[in-house]
């Protein structure tokens, strides 16, 4: 549909997928062929902006298999766009799995992982095969923005949002840790607000992993800390370059963060691991008594 003027939303077609039976990761745009060896790749339709405040992605005919038994694909929405010391590239965003029970007249959901209403611009999407059988979807997306507010512009970008690392590259641990925001770690200047509207956080482990392990993001409401957004508690980092989003418990929005708790799940032992996010606020307002 495009550009609507009085509203100021992109409703558009990201990419396209026709009769694809492989494993891959490509940018947005359209693609066919078991490898999707034919592609036709043009500007990002979500281009503009480094986040989008709303955005909703949903597959529509949606064929897997031709409807037959067999076949089965994880879809993810990813980005590469967020600045930081180690370049980061394939955070995920949202992610469905389809198979040939899915759907094909009606909108399947894309689920937003991070359990946020907003997304940093996307621009990759991994098809991940579950089960061999030839695939066909299209992706759309409707998302908006708003100009966010800060005292001083954002890191690396024209644009008020923040971006880049919380914790970087923490050496070897063999044991539970907690990180102290801005003492023990890096500072990404969350705590220029004390609650942001929306904001996305991934743990990226980093050179060397055994055991498993997750992250929490801690924040004070109340005076005692509070988990703001965590990747869980069943140890989901395992392997090197593991990208896990860490769901905020908050559906998006995130009271500034104070400290990052590393928990070993599984004995083992972790070094490079990097915590990468991206904030975004208004100012807000007040009522008058």
């Amino acid at each position: 549909m495009g550009n609507l003027s009085f509203g100021k939303v992109l409703d558009v077609r990201i990419a396209g997928f026709t009769a694809i039976n492989s494993t891959q990761r490509v940018k947005l745009g359209d693609y066919s062929g078991a490898t999707a060896g034919t592609a036709t790749v043009g500007a990002n339709p979500l281009r503009g902006t480094l986040y989008w405040d709303d955005c909703m992605y949903v597959i529509t005919k949606a064929s897997v298999a031709g409807g037959a038994t067999g076949g089965s694909y994880t879809i993810t929405i990813e980005t590469d766009a967020l600045s930081g010391a180690l370049g980061y590239t394939g955070l995920p965003i949202a992610s469905v799995t389809i198979g040939p029970n899915s759907k094909a007249t009606g909108g399947i959901v894309i689920d937003n992982t991070h359990n946020s209403k907003g997304s940093p611009v996307p621009t990759h999407i991994q098809v991940t095969q579950g089960a061999t059988g030839v695939c066909t979807f299209d992706v759309h997306a409707i998302a908006k923005q708003y100009r966010g507010v800060l005292g001083t512009a954002g890191n690396k970008t024209s644009e008020r949002i923040l971006s880049g690392s919380i914790m970087k590259s923490v050496p070897n641990l063999t044991t539970d840790m907690t990180y102290y925001i801005g003492t023990t770690d890096t500072d990404l200047g969350m705590g220029r607000m004390r609650l942001w509207d929306s904001a996305m956080f991934w743990a990226v482990a980093g050179s060397t992993i055994t055991g498993t392990w997750d992250v929490d993001l801690i924040g004070k409401v109340g005076g005692v800390t509070t988990t703001l957004a965590s990747t869980g508690t069943a140890g989901t980092l395992t392997t090197i370059g593991d990208k896990k989003v860490l769901a905020n418990n908050f559906y998006g929005q995130c009271a500034n963060p104070v400290q990052l708790i590393v928990t070993e799940v599984g004995s083992g032992g972790i070094a490079g691991l990097d915590v990468v996010g991206i904030a975004k606020s208004g100012r807000g307002s007040m009522a008058k008594s």
